[in-house]
């Protein structure tokens, strides 16, 4: 494997996170761990062999060029970075990257750059980079990217380009696009998650086979990428076997980042806002750690 691709700290191995992490180890990366559930530590280890795990975020920083940010909410971030005792920024060295991956609110990258430059550390650079595509895209290094930053040198667009499918790579300009972007986009991921939910429930009471209908629907006029990925989950999980591609704690998480974002705004989301209370009847009913398809 080539040497002299940069160092990257990866934290966050969720279900998107993990294959990630995997396809950048398997690029020929340098990568180094973090996640808080040791098990999927050990899995990422194991298989990913020149891969390494850290105990903490500060430990998993140390050389590494860029940071990529993984986690499922801000809420996360803001210790795994900044934290006193093991947070990363301390120890990133000078003129570092850090890759924000995950979905948070486009103000909350303004107050990155502001807690950043608190802590004495303008130089490290900050990609706002939000990713779109789910499990299997992660793992294969085809995810639609929206990245948008100050710059993008070079070294960073090869990082972002090895995770994204080609023509997938959005540059977007100024910091915060990128997560101005994602915020639109998962308008249509919100309803249409739900919308999904709605045809094939219909279809199924109605008496249509369930299978014939996917089939017939996904290529339609009427039909979207996002019918014919949860679709087909639908179809293929079983009770007690069900893969987790996408939580619906992540989807619901999104909805009220855009929903809370419209507010002050004085936008009007009716679409979105219902789905968000079917999401957030889900929780309610403990469902929050299955997949998004059991909707």
């Amino acid at each position: 494997m080539a040497s002299n691709l940069p160092k990257i700290a990866f934290a966050g191995l969720g279900a998107m996170g993990y294959g990630m992490a995997s396809h950048l180890a398997k690029s020929g990366y340098h990568v180094t761990a973090f996640d808080i559930y040791q098990p999927s530590l050990n899995r990422f280890t194991n298989e990913n062999q020149t891969a390494l795990a850290a105990k903490n975020p500060r430990e998993a920083v140390q050389d590494a060029d860029f940071l990529i940010v993984m986690v499922a909410t801000s809420v996360q971030a803001t210790p795994l970075l900044f934290g006193l005792d093991t947070g990363a920024v301390q120890a990133l060295k000078q003129n570092a990257t850090i890759i924000m991956c995950s979905t948070v609110a486009p103000a909350y990258i303004t107050e990155l750059q502001t807690l950043l430059a608190e802590k004495g550390r303008k130089d490290i650079r900050l990609i706002d980079s939000p990713v779109s595509g789910g499990s299997s895209r992660a793992a294969d290094g085809t995810l639609s990217i929206f990245a948008s930053a100050s710059e993008i040198d070079p070294q960073a667009r090869g990082v972002l380009q090895t995770m994204s499918a080609p023509n997938k790579l959005y540059e977007l300009g100024e910091l915060g696009n990128g997560s101005k972007a994602k915020l639109v986009h998962q308008v249509f991921a919100g309803v249409n998650i739900a919308a999904t939910s709605e045809v094939m429930g219909l279809a199924a009471l109605a008496g249509w086979d369930t299978r014939i209908a996917y089939e017939a629907l996904k290529d339609g006029e009427s039909g979207s990428w996002m019918f014919g990925h949860r679709g087909g989950y639908m179809l293929d999980n079983k009770e007690g076997e069900r893969a987790r591609y996408s939580a619906i704690t992540i989807i619901a998480k999104d909805v009220a980042i855009i929903t809370s974002t419209a507010r002050p705004l004085n936008h009007p989301l009716p679409l979105l806002s219902t789905a968000e209370q079917l999401y957030l009847h889900a929780l309610s009913a403990g469902w929050g750690p299955e997949d998004d398809c059991v909707l």
